[in-house]
């Protein structure tokens, strides 16, 4: 939908859904708009968003949804990508129940009488992959409304991303190199706020507290263990929660592996395994041994090839550790002198002397655009743009494009134009999981730009 000016902005009726871990990213924004005169509303749908007050009209959904059914099919629900449904299917191998598909069509019919009771015009969403985002989105279209997307930020932790049409791979960012070679940069502005923010107020934001992000987790499964709220996750158990937040607790005291980066690599950051963007955005790659086994192919062909010795190093995503240790995977490859598997090191430095970075579609493409690396893609990704990245369409034909990548020139102006437009303009500069009332006011107004 096209932005409009500031001065043109009109009174708006928002709900906000869900939202992050951080429970008052949206209620900040939505308080934001408050005072600008717009109307926000928000719907609750777990146990712990209980704790948060504000001045939103808010309900609580699962106190409201009747027996009544929202006139959908199954099918049509099952189509949908709707993160538990798909994880379901390829993780746990699992059908999806009828009283499932049941439980979304009560909450769409309440959701849709909702949206037209309280006359909404925008509906804000973060990720957008889960079952209420989901139905939720399938309203708001055949009503015409405006559905709004807000992700964690492509250069964190000072930036957010809201996109009116997707995230990721949906996104809106432009595709055609002409409009990025036509863009004038401020070379002082790109090299000293890229990944730190222009406000200064943002560097006082508070540390996450993980403690607090447990409680209400943990009230909201215990929610649905009681059947007061729906089951929302599919995904992790009470356990794995636990699991989960001892790591985190943890990892921060875990020494940095050792490790020599003198001789040649080609640096492989995992990405969550069972992540959206694994989902949804990688036609051909749906596991991380896949994925290395694709990358060692390719390498060994390098190898062979050029009479060199490149190895790989394998980078563990922190967020997965927890659920994935690739015990099989790193026993395969113990005796292995190509890969390297390391779970703690400055990912800066991995990204500075590699010789290229291979990812499937992971922001760290973004990091190492930001060094002027070479960055090999092999999923769907908003910068899968030719002359920025080298998009690998077919995994069998990636040992021919790493050999041609390696001896392209890089075009670092066409690069810094691309990182320019996504820092200053595309994104919204603020932080997702600290309170700020800075960052609701850069949200408000982008969001009025918007509706």
């Amino acid at each position: 939908m096209k932005a409009r000016a500031r001065s043109e902005v009109v009174m708006t009726n928002y709900l906000f859904l869900r939202g992050n871990r951080n429970k008052h990213f949206f209620i900040d924004a939505a308080e934001e708009l408050i005072k600008r005169g717009h109307q926000c509303h928000q719907i609750k749908f777990e146990l712990g968003e209980l704790l948060f007050n504000s001045a939103i009209k808010t309900t609580f959904a699962p106190f409201h949804v009747s027996k009544k059914q929202y006139s959908i099919t199954d099918e049509d629900l099952l189509d949908l990508p709707i993160y538990n449904i798909t994880y379901k299917k390829k993780i746990l191998k699992k059908t999806v129940a009828k009283k499932e598909l049941t439980m979304y069509k009560r909450y769409m019919y309440y959701i849709d009488h909702y949206i037209q009771e309280n006359k909404i015009d925008v509906v804000c969403l973060f990720n957008g992959y889960h079952w209420i985002d989901q139905v939720t989105k399938v309203i708001a279209d055949k009503r015409g409304l405006t559905t709004v997307y807000f992700e964690d930020g492509l250069f964190r932790p000072y930036t957010i991303t809201c996109d009116a049409k997707g995230i990721n791979a949906n996104a809106s960012v432009p595709q055609n190199l002409e409009f990025y070679d036509s863009l004038s940069v401020n070379k002082k502005r790109l090299k000293d706020y890229l990944f730190k923010p222009e406000n200064k107020a943002l560097l006082k934001r508070t540390k996450e507290d993980l403690v607090r992000i447990a409680f209400v987790k943990g009230l909201s499964m215990f929610g649905s263990f009681l059947h007061i709220a729906p089951k929302l996750y599919v995904h992790i158990t009470f356990w794995q929660a636990v699991k989960y937040f001892t790591f985190k607790k943890t990892f921060k005291y875990r020494k940095s592996n050792e490790l020599n980066l003198e001789e040649e690599y080609i640096f492989l950051p995992f990405q969550v395994s069972r992540d959206t963007q694994i989902f949804y955005n990688s036609p051909h790659i749906q596991t991380m041994e896949q994925l290395l086994e694709t990358v060692l192919a390719a390498v060994k062909h390098l190898n062979e090839t050029e009479n060199r010795n490149i190895r790989i190093i394998v980078k563990e995503h922190p967020e997965d550790m927890a659920r994935n240790n690739y015990k099989q995977l790193k026993k395969a490859y113990q005796n292995s002198k190509d890969v390297v598997f390391i779970q703690k090191y400055n990912i800066h430095t991995l990204i500075e002397k590699a010789l290229a970075v291979i990812t499937v579609n992971s922001t760290v493409g973004i990091e190492a655009l930001s060094k002027h690396k070479k960055v090999i893609t092999l999923g769907n990704a908003f910068y899968n743009i030719n002359g920025i990245v080298t998009h690998c369409k077919h995994p069998e034909k990636l040992g021919e494009t790493l050999v041609s990548a390696l001896k392209e020139k890089i075009n670092k102006k066409r690069i810094d134009q691309f990182l320019y437009y996504l820092r200053f303009e595309y994104q919204i500069e603020g932080t997702i999981n600290s309170p700020s009332r800075v960052t609701a006011k850069n949200v408000a107004d982008r969001l009025e730009t918007l509706s």
